[in-house]
């Protein structure tokens, strides 16, 4: 029996690329966990390109989702783009039945996350952690950056 999806999967360096081609529901559990055998620990980004994913249903969505936060809770990235227009819709649908009070907390939200979002994300925890850091060593900073003395 032919498969209705398959994931073409490269790696480039800490970073794996995938692009699933066809439809991800019921039956493309087994095809998700089978691309995520060239996981390692050097790998730190997971890279999916939907642009060939012609369909996905409510079953495919979890599967994915689920890949997503087995990755986050590993301490991988996950970014998912290229999203064509029937699988934007059914993330859109479930967002519209289970809305967030907070944005970016929606139900899909680790699926739709952005290189961007996650570097705007990251910088400003960084900052954080430096201010954070920098009163607890008794070095608050000046609100122009570097003081002078």
């Amino acid at each position: 029996m032919e498969r209705d999806l398959r994931i073409v999967t490269r790696r480039f360096g800490p970073t794996v690329h995938l692009a699933p081609d066809g439809e991800l529901d019921l039956d493309s559990g087994p095809v998700l966990d089978e691309a995520l055998t060239v996981l390692d620990e050097n790998v730190v980004i997971v890279v999916c390109d939907m642009t060939r994913l012609r369909f996905l249903d409510v079953t495919g969505m979890h599967a994915l989702h689920d890949l997503a936060v087995r990755l986050h809770e590993r301490g991988l990235a996950f970014f998912a783009f290229g999203w064509q227009a029937q699988p934007q819709r059914l993330l859109n649908i479930i967002d519209s039945l289970y809305p967030s009070p907070t944005a970016g907390s929606e139900p899909t939200a680790l699926l739709r996350r952005s290189l961007r979002d996650a570097a705007a994300s990251q910088r400003a925890a960084g900052a954080a952690a430096a201010r954070a850091n920098a009163v607890v060593h008794g070095t608050p900073q000046s609100s122009q950056g570097v003081s002078s003395k």
